[in-house]
């Protein structure tokens, strides 16, 4: 059988239109698949939960110390599961970091030994997790998980330390992993390798040579940025540069910032505070007013806002409004955002309280 010229075009021109059809029917079925996986996994984490109004605030009539009665309640409350955040494939690391500093922060307010303890049994648990091989998977994980779990498993050590706990095996198996930690620091930003390096000074691990440089890193600070350079994420930088001069609480005082860098805080820190009030940050606004603690910036101004966000506690002990998440994430919203924001929320009340009350 022959075929002409006119015929075989026309044949071709058929194979091609039919090639294009089907890849198009192919990726139209997965892209159909992807869309009904992804709305599967949300039905499956929001528990059909419709909207909800915002939780309840305590209002006026809250007080300090009902602060830390309430986020006591709330995290005792917090239905924290460490294997269920894992196998989700989020950043397990991370929400732990911040479920262990809740109560670093609440063991530092509660001196009696009978609340401690209370506070120890309530975490042994999850430290008895951490004397397992299966949770020291930082070796095994992809860049992207590493990178968000990275600080995090370094403060997670640190944090059983401050409150007691043997790390000796933790520490044990990052070494583990710390060769890739060390070279992990060239692709992190200015404060968090400020941050690392306090955590391999704590440690008395040998350091990188990036990090060796860190120490004099101040970032916006240096520069002394005008209130218009900070959206969120660079208002977000300043706090860890300055909480990382105070050691996170640790130390009243510090070496880092000159008379100059104070006074540009003491210029800065304020208007931040409103503009972030104004969008009901809470997270932030948090987090700022922690650093005027720390730099003892604690006026009128100050008083303003620290009774603002004093009212602003949830009923149940949290802070934040994060309500519009839950129809997608259900339950995941209290360890995926309330969890922060109550824990820098009550971090300035303690740290407040503590330098007026030591």
């Amino acid at each position: 059988m022959t075929y002409s010229s006119k015929t075989f075009k026309a044949t071709f021109f058929t194979l091609a239109l039919f090639a294009c059809f089907a890849i198009s029917c192919k990726k139209e079925t997965k892209a159909a698949q992807k869309k009904e996986q992804v709305s599967e996994e949300v039905n499956q984490t929001s528990e059909n939960q419709p909207y909800q109004k915002p939780k309840a605030k305590v209002g006026t009539s809250n007080t300090p110390e009902q602060v830390f009665e309430n986020a006591m309640t709330y995290a005792n409350q917090l239905n924290f599961d460490l294997d269920y955040i894992r196998n989700k494939g989020l950043a397990d690391k991370k929400y732990f970091a911040e479920f262990l500093g809740l109560y670093l922060k609440l063991h530092k307010t509660y001196t009696d030994e009978s609340t401690r303890e209370e506070i120890r049994k309530r975490i042994q648990p999850f430290y008895e997790e951490t004397q397992h091989a299966d949770f020291h998977n930082m070796g095994a994980v992809d860049d992207r998980l590493f990178k968000k779990n990275s600080m995090s498993y370094m403060r997670i050590m640190w944090l059983f330390k401050e409150l007691g706990f043997d790390i000796s095996y933790f520490k044990e198996e990052f070494y583990k992993v710390k060769d890739r930690m060390d070279k992990h620091m060239r692709i992190r930003g200015q404060w968090q390798r400020v941050v690392f390096d306090k955590y391999y000074d704590f440690f008395e691990l040998e350091k990188p040579d990036i990090l060796e440089r860190s120490k004099n890193l101040k970032g916006p600070i240096t520069t002394q940025q005008p209130v218009t350079f900070y959206n969120r994420m660079q208002s977000y930088i300043l706090t860890h540069f300055v909480f990382a001069a105070y050691d996170y609480g640790n130390s009243i005082t510090q070496d880092k910032f000159t008379q100059e860098d104070l006074d540009y805080l003491f210029e800065i820190l304020p208007p931040l505070v409103e503009k972030f009030e104004k969008e009901e940050d809470d997270d932030l606004v948090a987090e700022l007013l922690t650093c005027m603690v720390f730099i003892k910036q604690t006026g009128d101004f100050f008083q303003r806002s620290y009774n603002r966000l004093l009212y602003r506690q949830n009923n149940d002990g949290s802070f934040g409004n994060y309500e519009k998440y839950r129809p997608k994430i259900g339950s995941d919203v209290e360890f995926r955002a309330y969890l922060h924001t109550t824990l820098v929320a009550l971090e300035m009340f303690v740290e407040y309280e503590y330098r007026m009350n030591p």
